[in-house]
């Protein structure tokens, strides 16, 4: 009988040597809110699908551009029209050509 008390003993104590280990929450990380994308304007859309396609709106690639730019047939006309106007496109042969930025 003293043999079970003392081995009950020696657990007793054991079990109260080892120390326990509660975690703690981490502390929260400070997220910087996302920036909301600035929508462009059709022209700059126009633009730069049309320099990431080769500076050059033609008939192969018309879909694509207007795809990419998401532009309609109505708005792809006007904006050709502005930019040719304000000097910074030209028709050259069968295509529109760029004339300013990666272009030039």
């Amino acid at each position: 009988m003293k043999r079970y008390l003392t081995l009950a003993a020696l657990l007793g104590a054991t079990a109260c040597a080892v120390p326990i280990i509660i975690p703690l929450p981490a502390p929260p990380t400070a997220q910087e809110p996302e920036t909301p994308a600035v929508p462009q304007s059709a022209k700059a859309r126009f633009v730069s699908s049309v320099e990431a396609n080769g500076c050059a709106l033609t008939s192969a690639n018309t879909d694509l551009i207007m795809a990419d730019a998401v532009l309609s047939r109505e708005d792809l006309a006007r904006v050709m029209t502005e930019l040719r106007a304000d000097g910074q496109g030209a028709i050259d042969g069968q295509a529109f050509r760029l004339t300013t930025g990666a272009c030039a």
